[in-house]
């Protein structure tokens, strides 16, 4: 702790750290815990001390700091993890840290700061995961074009952070050389109500995949198909995950939101590194339904049948979905009716997202193009 009169004050950035998984350290080291615990209490506050932090408090594993600057605070959690993931730890263990930062006023009070900007902070490092730096909408908006040439933001969207009224838009601080996949945010998530768009991905030719890897790369395939979709998914503000063999789904509150998250999911498939001799292709199919008991299953349903009539690369619509795009602004997409197909068993009317300016398929642009 530090004399009040050595703290920062007006508009400061806040960071908070603590480690992720400690208890299982504790377990797996025994008195080995307090060498790890020194060790990386040492090389972040040489961290700090580089970029001019103030420590305001320190209990256990966690850190509270203070900076005048929020570059000085986002090059100091860049610098930090750096150095916790260079150092070799006893054991071969993993030391991994969450961080928060957030800019804002707080009230100074003998040698502490009060207010809800240092809760606002707090909570943000406990949403991230072990070596996942965090950052509120105030720190980002600062920091934005004063980060180093290999440190670049990532936009989280917005959540609520718990005890704290107002939503947070949060984003992630990705630098060169630390990891930047990250599971979903630690935040308990209001339910979701209302009318939602179900998102299913399907890879075509699983079977002949298959026969050409052998079924353990095949697997292993599936794997990293499954975290891709989960962090495109999730970046697009996708809820709800599930995944089954070659599909994989989440929820959208808006029918807007669920198309840009199709597109970006096509992309990512087109633009990854696949470990096979013809290019790995998938239909995405979307469709919305009110949001109630049991509404999870039959959405997902529909799009798997949807999925059905369609080829790789194509976005399908149902009519439910196509309707609620109709009057939405999409940029360079629009909505295009591409006739009357058997799906589930009876015909019904299907859509897919096309380019706006040629009427073109998207489907160009991901694979070959073919008809229903």
């Amino acid at each position: 702790m530090v004399g009040a009169r050595e703290l920062p004050t007006g508009t400061v950035t806040l960071l908070f750290t603590d480690i992720d998984g400690s208890t299982e350290l504790v377990k797996g080291l025994r008195e080995h815990y307090h060498d790890v615990l020194a060790s990386h209490r040492d090389l972040l506050r040489a961290a700090v001390a580089e970029h001019r932090g103030t420590e305001v408090d320190t209990q256990g594993d966690a850190f509270f700091v203070a900076f005048e600057q929020a570059r000085d605070a986002a090059a100091a959690a860049v610098a930090a993890q750096r150095a916790l993931g260079a150092k070799g730890w006893p054991g071969d263990v993993r030391v991994h840290v969450r961080m928060g930062l957030h800019t804002t006023e707080p009230h100074l009070r003998e040698d502490r700061y009060v207010g809800v900007g240092v809760h606002r902070a707090a909570r943000l490092c406990t949403a991230a995961h072990g070596g996942q730096v965090l950052l509120s909408g105030a720190t980002a908006a600062i920091v934005e074009d004063e980060l180093a040439s290999d440190v670049k933001l990532r936009d989280l969207g917005e959540h609520r952070l718990k005890d704290i009224p107002r939503p947070e838009r949060i984003f992630q601080l990705d630098a060169l050389g630390l990891p930047q996949d990250f599971p979903p945010l630690r935040i308990a998530q209001v339910p979701l109500t209302g009318t939602l768009t179900t998102v299913f991905t399907d890879i075509r030719g699983a079977r002949s995949h298959t026969a050409a890897l052998g079924s353990e790369a095949f697997d292993a395939l599936l794997v990293e198909y499954h975290r891709l979709m989960q962090r495109v998914l999730h970046d697009a503000g996708g809820r709800e995950f599930e995944f089954a063999f070659d599909s994989a789904m989440a929820a959208f509150p808006t029918a807007r939101h669920a198309a840009l998250a199709a597109v970006a999911a096509q992309e990512a498939l087109a633009q990854h590194d696949w470990p096979v001799a013809k290019p790995l292709e998938m239909t995405v199919a979307l469709h919305s339904s009110e949001a109630g008991v049991g509404w999870l299953g039959p959405a997902v349903y529909r799009c798997a049948e949807l999925c059905e009539v369609g080829r790789g690369g194509q976005i399908l619509l149902s009519h439910a979905t196509a309707a609620l795009l109709g009057d939405q602004e999409l940029g360079k997409l629009c909505v295009r009716a591409v006739g009357k197909a058997r799906v589930g068993g009876e015909k019904q009317r299907v859509y897919e997202l096309a380019a706006a300016r040629s009427g073109r398929r998207l489907s160009r642009y991901f694979a070959p193009s073919q008809t229903l």
